[in-house]
This record gives structure tokens, C-alpha cells and sequence, in this order.
């Protein structure tokens, strides 16, 4: 699918100004860069290159650059980014100095979907985030970003998350894998840190929408308007009850650029807590894109990769307080601007 996301690299450039000036003539190295965030960042930093001419030296840690560059045809990432091929947990940054780590690598989407062993979920954050920091360290690095996930804090007794809820996943639940990774490989990020001086900000991520959320996975809004433009009908598997919150990923991306440019070695949740319940979402995106069609919930008992979350909603007031950042679009306006690439609404 290709998408025009020329406007919303241009809004986040606005918030973020003049800060963004820190990224001039340095080096930034991405791990889990060719992903629906990845996408984001490569295509705001070469924004920031080819725009505003920072010359940003960006270097983007993949398994495979040719089936990412193929996958992607519609850009030309493959002249404007360094890539380094192999895994985050044996890659080498060897004769190359960085001042940036943004460190997003974990199981990828399609993976998870397709039902990836939960040990090896626990092995790549552990052992893929060791070895990234290690080779960081050794290339220099002064700031470090970790794009952790809500995961981490368990399930909910009804409440939405905020930092200072000292809660945590279920150890003898096989599906925790995700959860206890993310959080070893948060400890990993403090502990290098102390050790070798760096700063950091860790963002615990939770739910998010916009261009290149893939519509035929797990994530349950992708499906709806997958959905609501192909489909007969609209369905939700579950009960329909669940609360879920979505944060625009333009949205996102001012918030996770400004936690990299403010490091302060402290955890934020990077999400929406506007709470909406899946069976009004699905209703939502039928009014936007297909009025005509009906809702159907099954009323299931599924999960894809994690424990059920009956409430997956952080509250971000933490972060909007500090940093004067806001939800700058509704979710139905961000629904629109997602889909206009695909339909003409």
C-alpha cells in the first residue's frame, strides 16, 4: 500500500522545533527499523536530511535488506540509509561511531500472528537488547530510546496504566513471554546505562493506528477496515466488551522523538487514554467507511501472541504534563486521514 505521509512528517517537524536542530550531523542507529514505526522514523529523518539538510547518518540494523527494500518499492530507502545486515543479536557495528540508539527490535508483527515460539520472543529481547547496547557502547552512544510495550505491566484489575503502577505479568503463563521480555530488556537498558553512562528513556507503547498498520494480522482496528473496504461485514472475534485506546502514529512519533531528544532515564507510556470498547470501534470505522454494513460479534475467547487484556489503556499524563504534549487527533479524523490513500472518502 502506498501512502502519502508528506503532511504528517510536516506537523511533527513544527511541534518539534527547534529541538530537532540537536540531530544535525550526528548518527543514529535503529534496530526494528522496517516496521510500522520503523517506516515513520526513516521517513521523518530523511526528511530532516533531504528538507532541512541536518545530515543525519542513519543506520538501520535488518535480517534482510533486499526483501525489506523490495516489500517497500514505493521509497527509496535503499540510497538515502545505511543498512547493516544481520540479527539484533549478533550484529556488528565495527568501525562505526553512533550517538543515538533507537532500539525498537522484537518479534515482528507477521511472526507473532503466525504463531512464533514465546521462547524465542523472551531470547530476542534479552538477548538481541544485550547485544545492541553492547555494540552501542562501543560505537559511543550518549542517548539511548527503547520503545518497551504496555505489555509490561501485566493485565489490568479494571484501572488504566500508569507508571507508578508496580504491577507486572503472570510468571506461569506461557503467553507472558512478550510482557517478562520487555521488562529484562528495560532492566538491561538501566543497567548498561549505569555502567557505561549513557542516558535513556524507555516508552512503554501500547495500541496505535495510521498509515502501514497492516490490515490482515492480529491488530484488531487493521481488521476492521480491512474489514469495513473489502468485506460483507464487519467482525469483531471477541465479546465486543474490551476496552482499547489508539494513539495516532504521527501523534506517536512526536512523543517517542521528544522523549529521545529529553532523556531523563525514566519510563513513560506512549498512548492514547481516550478509552473506546472494541465493539464501538468497529462501529466507529462501519460509520466512516461503509455505513451500509452490520457489526457482527462472535463473542470468542482468542488471543494472539499475549494474555487477554480485557483493559489496555494507559493513562498518559505522565508524559502530555511534562513535555506539553496532547492527542492532536481524534480518532476519527485519524481514521480518515488513514484510509484516504486507500479510498476516496
Amino acid at each position: 500500500m502506498v501512502y502519502d505521509i508528506h503532511n504528517d512528517i510536516v506537523e511533527i517537524i513544527k511541534r518539534l522545533n527547534p529541538e530537532f536542530a540537536e540531530f544535525r550531523n550526528k548518527s543514529i542507529c535503529i534496530t526494528g527499523g522496517t516496521g510500522f514505526f520503523g517506516k515513520w522514523l526513516l521517513e521523518i529523518l530523511c526528511y530532516l536530511n533531504e528538507v532541512m539538510g541536518y545530515e543525519i547518518k542513519i543506520y538501520v540494523v535488518t535480517r534482510n535488506i533486499r526483501l525489506f527494500l523490495e516489500s517497500d518499492n514505493n521509497h527509496t530507502f535503499k540510497s538515502r540509509i545505511r543498512f547493516i545486515e544481520g540479527d539484533v543479536r549478533s550484529f556488528s557495528l565495527e568501525k562505526i561511531k553512533i550517538d543515538y540508539l533507537i532500539h525498537m527490535a522484537t518479534t515482528a508483527a507477521a511472526e507473532t500472528f503466525g504463531g512464533q515460539d514465546q521462547l524465542d520472543k523472551l531470547d530476542l529481547l534479552y538477548a538481541g537488547t544485550r547485544h545492541a547496547l553492547q555494540e552501542a557502547v562501543n560505537a559511543g552512544v550518549s542517548k539511548v530510546l527503547f520503545t518497551s510495550s504496555g505489555v509490561a505491566y501485566g493485565p489490568s484489575s479494571g484501572d488504566f496504566f500508569a507508571e507508578s503502577h508496580l504491577t507486572a505479568p503472570q510468571t506461569n503463563l506461557v503467553s507472558s513471554a512478550l510482557g517478562e521480555g520487555k521488562r529484562v530488556a528495560e532492566y538491561l537498558i538501566a543497567y548498561y546505562s549505569d555502567r557505561y553512562d549513557y542516558q535513556y528513556s524507555i516508552a512503554r507503547c501500547f495500541s496505535f493506528f495510521g498509515p502501514y498498520l497492516p490490515l490482515d494480522i492480529h491488530y484488531a482496528i487493521g481488521n476492521f477496515v480491512n474489514d469495513a473496504l473489502t468485506k460483507s461485514e464487519i467482525i469483531v472475534k471477541g465479546g465486543g466488551n474490551e476496552l482499547r485506546s489508539y494513539l495516532y502514529i504521527a501523534d506517536a512519533w512526536s512523543w517517542l522523538l521528544k522523549l529521545m531528544l529529553n532523556v531523563d532515564n525514566q519510563i513513560y507510556n506512549i498512548g492514547s487514554s481516550k478509552a473506546i470498547s472494541i465493539g464501538d470501534l468497529a462501529k466507529l470505522i462501519r460509520d466512516i467507511i461503509s455505513p451500509s454494513k452490520s457489526v457482527r460479534i462472535l463473542g470468542l475467547e482468542h488471543d494472539i501472541g499475549n494474555f487477554n487484556r480485557n483493559v489496555y489503556v494507559p493513562n498518559n499524563q505522565k508524559i502530555c504534563e511534562k513535555f506539553d504534549l496532547d492527542e492532536w487527533t481524534p480518532l476519527d479524523i485519524g481514521i480518515r486521514k488513514w484510509i484516504r490513500d486507500v479510498v476516496n472518502m
